[in-house]
């Protein structure tokens, strides 16, 4: 076993270990397991677009759990591990609606994790200060708590609609582009935001998901028969070749059917899917 994994990586473990014992928690907790997994998701995408900003965007800190020899992947699993825990105990404040006073105290508990993590030298602070973290996770598991109350209660408008569309993000993201980008498949690479590969692959990411999904979310909402969308499904084919073949898109020799096959019925399926659960759901 490499060395580091005493070193970083057995500390995300933990986190992740922590996180499933709180989803544990809230499973327990609601009568609506289907719909509370669903909106957890929701929660992680929206933390993930959160991230992505302050650690691509703004260069506000930097993790490394040494799980892999890419330096990227290894900050992107790094965030994941980071997120899923604070999406995690924001959704459990909101579920078992605490008092204020536990968010403060949940605020602290990630406030003394973030000093540790940087003494450890897992995770590396640029211009980002420890104490940004007290406030950060108050003011975010706020907004939980709130999209919690009208989501429960709403299954359309807005509110429905970036519940949807995080939760398709954040699932989508995992199991169809970062498993693509693992084992070499699939690599976005328009650098139209930066010069930097790895940056513009994930700035590019969000464009396109955003792109795609909503795609997906309209067509899947509109009343339109099987013909007209299986054409409307073709074109959307149809505009992934063409910018396959203008180089904004790697994909492996051989593979652009197949993995592009993925990319729309993936996405497509997780709209649908999360659409009925999320629209299923009553008080708890």
């Amino acid at each position: 076993m490499n060395s580091t994994f005493w070193t970083n990586t057995i500390w995300f473990l933990l986190l992740f270990i922590t996180s499933i014992f709180t989803n544990i928690l809230i499973l327990h907790k609601t009568k609506k397991v289907k719909f509370t997994i669903t909106f957890l998701f929701s929660i992680i995408g929206f933390s993930f677009l959160l991230e992505a900003i302050l650690v691509l965007g703004l260069h506000a800190y930097s993790y490394y759990p040494k799980l892999f020899r890419d330096s990227y992947l290894d900050i992107i699993f790094g965030n994941y591990f980071s997120q899923i825990s604070v999406s995690s105990t924001a959704l459990f404040l909101a579920v078992y609606d605490l008092s204020y006073i536990w968010y403060c105290i949940f605020s602290l508990i990630y406030f003394i994790l973030d000093i540790l993590f940087v003494k450890l030298g897992i995770y590396e602070h640029f211009w980002y200060k420890s104490i940004y973290t007290i406030f950060g996770f108050i003011i975010f598991s706020l907004i939980i708590r709130k999209w919690y109350k009208l989501i429960k209660y709403s299954n359309k408008g807005l509110v429905h609609y970036f519940s949807l569309y995080f939760s398709v993000a954040s699932v989508s993201t995992f199991t169809i582009f970062l498993s693509q980008r693992l084992l070499g498949i699939q690599l976005l690479q328009s650098k139209l935001f930066f010069t930097d590969m790895n940056k513009n692959n994930t700035s590019s990411g969000f464009v396109y998901q955003f792109i795609i999904i909503n795609f997906f979310i309209f067509l899947y909402k509109a009343k339109l028969n099987r013909l007209i969308k299986t054409l409307a499904l073709s074109c959307l084919f149809f505009a992934q070749y063409l910018v396959y073949k203008a180089g904004y898109i790697y994909i492996h020799n051989g593979l652009f059917f197949l993995v592009t096959s993925i990319d729309l019925f993936g996405c497509y399926f997780w709209v649908a899917l999360f659409d009925k659960l999320l629209s299923k759901q009553t008080t708890t």
